[in-house]
C-alpha cells in the first residue's frame, strides 16, 4: 500500500463531498487504520536509525490466518448453478483465503465485492483503505458503501467511487471517475468514457429486488476501542501497539547491548605495524583491533575489551513484554514468547491455548459469514442478469477443529456420551471420521452383523457334538 493509497480524513471528507452523503469512518479510525498498514509493513514511525523492527504485526496476523484457514475447506452445491459457480469463482476465492485473512488481520476487514465480468461472474477483494460505508442497518452491519478505485499515469492521479445504495427499490450502483486530487482528495469530475479501463462501465444502474448488500465485509470479531461507534472492524493488534512498539524499542536495546558487548583488543601503536601511513596489524580481523595512544610506560602492549553482557536481562524484560502483547492480541502464551523456562503441566498447557482458540474461533465465525454473504450476492448477480441456469446454491464449511478444541479431551466426552446413551454411534462416526449418515449407519450395520456371526461361530465351537 503506498501513500497515495492510505486511507486519510482529507480524502473522506472529499468523498463526502463529492457524493452529497456522511462517510461513517472518523478521524480517529483514518489515523489508526495508517497505523495499522504501517506497522503491518513494517514501517512504524518509532523505527528511526537505531530502532531495529521484530516484525510483530505481520506476524501476529500471518499466525492468525494461518490458524483460522488450515485445512479450511468450503463448497457451494446443490445445483448445475451452484457447480458452476462453485468450480468457476468460488474456489478460486477459497484458494487465497489465508492471504485475504492475514489482510483481514492486519487492518480490520477485507471486503467481498463480487461483480459480472462479460458473461461470468468474478470476485473484487477491498482492502479497507478503499471502502468506505455509508449506511447500516439496525444491527450495524453496513448495508451502503463507497468503494474507492485508484491508479496513477504519467504523474496524474485518476480516481472512481463506486456506490452502493441499498433501498426498497433494491441496490443501485453509481460510478463516478476523477482526475488530480492527489494523495489528498479526489480532483476533478470528469466522463467515464475519458479513462479507457471504466469506458464500459455504467453510470448508474439500479438492480431491483435485491434486499442485501451485493458486497460481503468480512470484519474482524473483536471491539474497536479506537472507535466503537464504528462499523469497521479492528486490527488483530490493534490494542497492543504501545506493546509492540516498547518490543521493539527493546529488541533493539538487546542488539546494542550484543554490538556493544563485542570483543575488541586496546592495541599500542608500538604494537602495530605503519604501512603507508596507515596503522595495520597484519592477517588478523580488521573489527577486533583499535590503536590506542597507551601509555609508553605500560609493559603490556595489548588491553582486552571484553565487557560482561547483560542479555539475560534485556531477554527478561522483552519476553515479558511480548507475553503482554499476547494477551491483549488474544494469543496464546509461547505464540511470540519464550515460555520454555517454566514447566507445564498438560492442564496449564491447554489453558494457555485457549485463549487462541476462542480468538480463532470468533475469526472463523467470521470468515463463514462473509463466506455465505458472498455466495448469496453471486447467486442473485446470477439471477438478475441471467448468467447461470437456475437452481439452489448450498454452501458447506469445515474447519480443522483440532486448531479451536482439545481433540483429545473432546474425543474421550463424546465416548462417554456414546456410552451413556446421550449419543448415537452413527452421530460419532460422523464427527471423528467425517462419514455421512448413511455411511455411518452402514458400517455400524456391517460391524454389529460381523460381530453377531462371530459370537455365533464360538457358540457352535463350543456346542458339544
Amino acid at each position: 500500500m503506498t501513500e497515495m493509497e492510505t486511507n486519510n480524513f482529507l480524502m473522506v471528507k472529499s468523498i463526502e463531498n463529492a457524493l452529497g452523503r456522511e462517510v461513517l469512518i472518523s478521524e480517529d479510525m483514518c489515523e489508526a487504520m495508517t497505523l495499522w498498514d504501517k506497522m503491518y509493513r513494517n514501517k512504524p514511525s518509532w523505527l528511526q536509525k537505531d530502532a531495529k523492527s521484530m516484525n510483530l504485526p505481520s506476524a501476529i496476523a500471518s499466525e492468525l490466518a494461518c490458524q483460522a484457514t488450515l485445512d479450511f475447506k468450503s463448497t457451494i452445491s446443490g445445483s448445475r448453478r451452484a457447480e458452476i459457480l462453485n468450480d468457476e469463482v468460488y474456489q478460486n476465492v477459497i484458494f487465497d483465503i489465508r492471504r485475504w485473512t492475514e489482510l483481514a488481520c492486519a487492518l480490520g476487514g477485507v471486503v467481498f465485492k463480487p461483480y459480472p465480468d462479460r458473461n461470468r461472474l468474478a470476485v473484487e477483494y477491498v482492502q479497507a483503505h478503499r471502502f468506505f460505508p455509508l449506511a447500516v442497518d439496525s444491527r450495524g452491519e453496513i448495508v451502503s458503501a463507497v468503494f474507492l478505485d485508484r491508479f496513477k499515469r504519467n504523474g496524474r492521479v485518476y480516481s472512481r467511487l463506486e456506490e452502493h445504495i441499498l433501498d426498497h427499490q433494491g441496490v443501485t450502483v453509481t460510478n463516478r471517475a476523477f482526475i488530480g486530487g492527489g494523495f489528498w482528495g479526489l480532483g476533478k469530475q470528469i466522463p467515464l468514457k475519458d479513462i479507457p479501463e471504466w469506458a464500459n462501465l455504467a453510470e448508474s444502474v439500479t438492480l431491483p429486488g435485491v434486499t442485501k448488500p451485493l458486497f460481503a465485509y468480512f470484519k474482524m470479531p473483536m471491539a474497536n476501542a479506537v472507535d466503537p461507534s464504528s462499523p469497521m472492524g479492528a486490527s488483530a493488534y490493534a490494542r497492543s501497539t504501545d506493546m509492540i512498539r516498547e518490543a521493539d524499542l527493546q529488541f533493539s536495546r538487546l542488539l546494542w547491548e550484543y554490538e556493544g558487548g563485542e570483543l575488541a583488543i586496546d592495541a599500542s601503536v608500538d604494537a602495530l605495524l605503519l604501512e603507508n601511513g596507515d596503522m595495520k596489524m597484519p592477517a588478523l580481523n580488521r573489527r577486533l583491533f583499535r590503536a590506542l595512544d597507551l601509555d609508553a610506560g605500560d609493559s603490556d602492549l595489548y588491553s582486552v575489551f571484553a565487557p560482561a553482557l547483560r542479555d539475560n536481562s534485556y531477554l527478561s524484560g522483552l519476553n515479558e513484554i511480548l507475553i503482554r502483547v499476547e494477551d491483549l492480541c488474544g494469543l496464546a502464551r509461547g505464540t511470540v514468547s519464550n515460555t520454555n523456562n517454566v514447566a507445564r503441566t498438560a492442564t496449564e498447557l491447554q489453558l494457555l491455548r485457549q485463549r487462541s482458540y476462542s480468538t480463532v474461533s470468533d475469526i472463523q465465525k467470521s470468515l463463514q459469514r462473509a463466506l455465505g454473504q458472498l455466495v448469496e450476492g453471486l447467486d442473485k448477480l446470477a439471477t438478475v442478469f441471467a448468467l447461470l441456469p437456475p437452481g439452489k446454491c448450498e454452501v458447506t464449511f469445515e474447519f480443522d477443529d483440532s486448531i479451536v478444541t482439545d481433540r483429545s479431551t473432546q474425543f474421550e466426552e463424546m465416548q462417554k456420551l456414546v456410552n451413556q446413551g446421550v449419543l448415537q454411534k452413527w452421530e460419532f462416526r460422523t464427527w471423528y471420521l467425517g462419514e455421512t449418515e448413511e455411511q455411518a449407519k452402514a458400517r455400524i450395520l456391517e460391524s454389529e452383523q460381523k460381530e453377531a456371526n462371530r459370537e455365533a461361530n464360538q457358540n457352535e465351537e463350543n456346542t458339544p457334538a
